[in-house]
């Protein structure tokens, strides 16, 4: 019974962001005549935009929360997406083969930032910005540039249709899950998050963390590309750290996650961020609300989150001296009494 209770208050706790901003914006869309919003089409993209979201979350999510700002996601999105679209039309095979060679150069490319990242000692920030420039390169060199053009090849832009977008994700998430709450690399990456030296000095290496996490980082960025190459059709590369962009919306879902980290689990908590940052774009786009306002907005919320997630401390303190006055109260009370 009591085990009961607690599933049923963590699968509440873990939904009541989305359920409530999703339920802000309708009352104001419907206020304002719109009836389209989160239903039928447009609820469809909504779900789509927060696995494709998500993705890129999470594999922010593996290396900031340990410290590690990895500028390379975004390339390593372009260049994943493009060689396994390469390959998969070389050999003339069909969307699974698509998807497993891009999640396999997607896994390659962030061990191969990881190697790098821990052979130079060099900070994070600056390795994965030297990564980046040469995975734009290389992107850009072995496509001329024209990049790759799937447009109309409709047996293969299949993940981002239902119900393959979501079996995707699923997948992802699930495998993800057992990684950080089932296996030792887990149980390292929690402790090396409360203090890497500390961590360090009982013997985990910090190393074969950080190579696991930019691996991790690498295939959910090549989960991002498939989707997105199967709603665009077409992956383009970029030049002069333009793949930066590709991590702008990650920040806000990878807060929110971090806050419902406590309740499941990180990974899903993620994905619950991405559909609250999903369901905010979708309201505000319906409001017609202008793009620039759009961002400040956004910028806004992430603000709070941040501060929130810097400062929950506060508020647990707050309720271990609330409950520590009342006991003393209560026992100062009885004391008087007798």
């Amino acid at each position: 019974m009591v085990r009961t209770k607690k599933i049923t208050k963590n699968f509440i706790m873990m939904i009541i962001i989305p359920a409530v901003v999703y339920l802000i914006f309708w009352i104001l869309c419907h206020i304002k005549g719109v009836t389209n919003f989160g239903v039928g089409t447009d609820l469809r993209v909504i779900l789509r935009n927060t696995v494709y979201t998500g993705f890129i979350a999470l594999a922010v999510s593996y290396n900031l929360t340990s410290g590690r700002f990895d500028f390379s996601i975004g390339a390593t999105l372009i260049l994943s997406t493009i060689l396994g679209s390469i390959v998969t039309l070389q050999l003339n095979l069909g969307p699974i083969a698509l998807l497993l060679f891009s999640l396999l150069f997607g896994a390659m490319i962030g061990c191969l930032s990881g190697l790098v990242y821990t052979l130079l000692g060099l900070p994070p920030m600056v390795v994965t910005l030297g990564l980046a420039m040469i995975y734009e390169a290389i992107g850009f060199t072995i496509t001329k540039g024209a990049g790759v053009k799937l447009i109309g090849n409709y047996k293969l832009l299949v993940w981002s249709q239902e119900p393959y977008v979501y079996l995707l994700c699923i997948m992802i998430v699930f495998i993800l899950y057992l990684a950080l709450n089932k296996t030792k690399f887990g149980i390292d990456t929690g402790s090396l998050r409360g203090g890497q030296e500390i961590a360090v000095n009982t013997g985990i290496n910090e190393k074969k963390n950080a190579i696991i996490c930019f691996s991790i980082g690498g295939l959910c960025m090549a989960a991002a590309g498939v989707v997105n190459l199967s709603v665009l059709g077409t992956v383009t590369p970029e030049l002069g750290l333009g793949s930066a962009s590709y991590m702008a919306n990650a920040f806000l879902p990878m807060f929110i996650g971090n806050i419902l980290a406590k309740y499941f689990d990180r990974n899903t908590g993620v994905i619950m961020g991405a559909l609250t940052q999903s369901i905010i774009f979708a309201g505000i786009g319906k409001l017609g609300v202008p793009s620039s306002w759009q961002s400040v907005i956004t910028g806004m919320i992430v603000l709070v989150f941040f501060a929130y997630s810097f400062n929950s401390y506060k508020i647990v303190e707050f309720k271990m001296f609330k409950e520590k006055k009342a006991k003393a109260e209560a026992a100062l009370h009885k004391g008087s009494v007798l």
